[in-house]
């Protein structure tokens, strides 16, 4: 069972960088929304950076172990491409506290691809894993379906994969927006949902 203290501090920290800014938060904001000292904080990450990090990968970890189940719980690749993008969207828009998630995931790709501590290269590793693994299913499924002519075969399953994921990654950030800044951008949930299933046809044979 995972640290209760070590997700706590992980929660707290995905607010205080979608707050702030990953560039502006320091250390002890993140210790002050957790409730706890610096000084146990940095008994469970190096730096900033390494709380950053951990928080990516236990996104697409928990993303990973969803899809597994949603893949081996439903039939066929357009049932499947349903279930994992789904689960996508419901870790991003679960409740408001999710938001802050797609603010952090947006703003993460830089400091991911400019990690030289030595000490933070392992989780780098795990982080570039969990990810081919989260390409690795969606092109699956979109490849299979593609074989069973459910999918337009003239596209490349990666580029679709992207557009789907895209979309959802955007429209998410967008709600965020709206919910944090007060500003109506004129639309909501259920409007973001039923656009993604609407994408999702535009890619079915017909």
């Amino acid at each position: 069972m995972e640290d209760s203290k070590k997700l706590l501090i992980l929660e707290s920290a995905t607010r205080v960088f979608a707050d702030k800014g990953y560039q502006y938060a320091t250390i002890a904001d993140i210790a002050k929304a957790a409730g706890i000292s610096t000084g146990l904080l940095y008994s469970y990450f190096e730096n900033k950076l390494d709380v950053l990090l951990s928080i990516i990968l236990k996104f697409l970890q928990t993303l990973n172990a969803a899809n597994q189940e949603r893949v081996i719980a439903v039939q066929g690749p357009l049932a499947r491409l349903h279930a994992v993008l789904h689960n996508f969207e419901k870790m991003l828009f679960r409740d408001k506290d999710a938001l802050h998630t797609v603010k952090v995931l947006n703003e993460a790709l830089p400091h991911l691809v400019m990690i030289k501590e030595e000490k933070l290269q392992d989780k780098r590793r795990e982080i570039i894993a969990e990810n081919k693994t989260l390409l690795e299913t969606f092109d699956g499924i979109i490849s299979q379906g593609q074989k069973e002519n459910i999918f337009d075969k003239d596209l490349n399953p990666a580029v679709m994969r992207q557009v789907l994921c895209g979309a959802i990654e955007r429209l998410h950030y967008g709600l965020f927006y709206s919910t944090y800044s007060d500003q109506s951008i004129g639309y909501n949930e259920t409007d973001a949902h039923q656009s993604i299933v609407r994408l999702i046809e535009k890619f079915i044979c017909k």
